[in-house]
């Protein structure tokens, strides 16, 4: 950038990206623009040597963009050094990927059921799972399904829930012919039709398969349509159909009637069910349920927040994270989730995955992604304002107003200057100050560690 900005202080031609030299220097005005230059250098060498602030190196624990245009990912871990990942796309098909370290990922194939099956057409593939239970892999998802040269969706049709396979022995993942799932069973199924079946909604699996395997027994969660609540998400161990488990329903305005996205892992003898709530082009946000058992992740349990979405000061959409899985690599997790961007306007702008360390506490509960809790002990006296050290050095004031509460959330937010965005990971400090007669009468700063959720103070 410092050359090309010297290049077009000495040249009246302007910068060509292409070009494979430089254009060549011209002799007019050469002594006034040599003191530009040298002037120029005065004040840019010093930023070059370090004399002025320096760049701060990523946090650890900061998000990192994986793949862009896609959403609902699910990871299968083959060992430290493959892994595969699948998810959604604007497209009738599903894309996977592969990566051996969870740093770079590469388009390995795409898996169009269209080109395997004779007598339907598939459309709205979305929120695959890639699993292993056996010899091959399975690869469910959902879809809507039409005779074949059809318009896809129909006015009949609804989404459902169906498999292929592929052999394992090539790793190459070409799955074959979509097959349906407990079809003709009274157990919960494929169900191609709008509507509820005869015998009860929860029967039709419409959305987002997740395949688990609690150690003992492989279970199947899905999210089933009740015509009353909205999308409700549900579960049964394979080898018991029967046994239907609701695991979450919405109850509460702010998720919108939908419970949505199930995934599953464990971690040192606890078992984790993520989900997510509100419309992925609104106010999607995750939850989830920790336990010893499957049958402990369910509402009746208590629930865990794990991301809310990002707003301005009036409310408008910024992002939000939602539909996650996870995986590890050599001792540590990490969760893939996408991210919905909108428009300076709030218009909803598409989403991308991405990845971040997961952050335990001692209980085995997790901080969240992207929300820090400070409180304080406040007095009747003054009013409170949160200020904001980004990881160069630089100081956000007034990011955020109190008023005269004793806690604020940061939200990544700063809604209280220009609506700027810091997300956790790269904050350094917090200061709290407090305010009594226009004057700022004290002040106390905590130095954060980028993943924490909860700080604590005396101002």
């Amino acid at each position: 950038m410092l050359i090309r900005v010297i290049e077009e202080l000495v040249t009246d031609a302007p910068w060509e990206r292409a070009a494979p030299v430089l254009p060549p220097l011209r002799p007019r005005h050469c002594r006034m623009r040599a003191l530009a230059v040298f002037g120029l250098l005065a004040v840019l060498l010093p930023l070059l040597v370090g004399i002025g602030p320096a760049n701060a190196e990523t946090s650890p624990y900061a998000r990192r963009l994986v793949v862009e245009g896609l959403a609902d990912p699910d990871v299968y871990k083959v060992d430290d050094n493959l892994y595969y990942l699948s998810g959604t796309t604007s497209r009738h098909f599903l894309s996977i990927y592969t990566s051996s370290d969870l740093q770079a990922f590469t388009l390995l194939g795409r898996y169009d059921p269209d080109q395997h099956d004779s007598h339907y057409d598939y459309c709205n593939e979305w929120a695959p799972d890639l699993e292993k239970p056996g010899a091959d892999y399975v690869l469910y998802f959902a879809a809507s399904r039409v005779a074949k040269g059809a318009a896809c969706p129909s006015g009949s049709s609804a989404a459902t829930i169906f498999y292929a396979t592929a052999p394992s022995i090539t790793n190459d993942m070409q799955f074959g012919a979509p097959h349906t799932i407990n079809e003709g069973t009274p157990y919960p199924r494929t169900y191609v039709t709008a509507g509820c079946p005869p015998d009860g909604c929860d029967k039709a699996m419409r959305l987002d398969p997740s395949v688990y395997f609690d150690g003992s027994r492989w279970w199947m969660h899905y999210t089933w349509f009740d015509p009353g609540d909205g999308e409700v998400v549900a579960a049964f161990p394979l080898d018991a159909p029967s046994q239907v488990l609701e695991v979450t329903r919405p109850t509460t305005p702010a998720e919108q009637g939908i419970n949505e996205g199930p995934t599953l892992f464990s971690r040192d003898g606890r078992q984790y069910l993520f989900y997510s709530q509100g419309g992925f082009g609104d106010r999607y946000a995750m939850e989830y349920f920790v336990g010893a058992r499957v049958s402990d992740l369910t509402r009746g349990h208590p629930r865990h927040s794990f991301s809310s979405p990002l707003e301005t000061h009036d409310g408008q959409l910024i992002e939000n994270e939602g539909h996650n899985t996870v995986t590890d690599r050599n001792g540590q997790f990490y969760t893939l989730y996408h991210v919905a961007r909108f428009t300076s306007t709030g218009g909803y702008d598409d989403r991308d995955v991405y990845i971040q360390p997961l952050m335990f506490k001692a209980d085995g509960t997790l901080n969240t992604l992207n929300t820090v809790t400070l409180s304080w002990t406040a007095t009747t006296e003054g009013a409170y304002s949160l200020d904001v050290q980004t990881r160069d050095g630089a100081w956000i004031t007034e990011c955020m107003a109190a008023g005269d509460r004793s806690s604020v959330t940061f939200n990544e937010v700063c809604t209280n200057a220009g609506d700027q965005v810091v997300h956790k990971a790269d904050v350094a400090a917090f200061r709290i100050n407090r305010v009594a007669g226009g004057q700022t009468v004290s002040a106390t700063t905590l130095p954060y560690d980028g993943y924490s959720d909860i700080l604590s103070a005396t101002v």
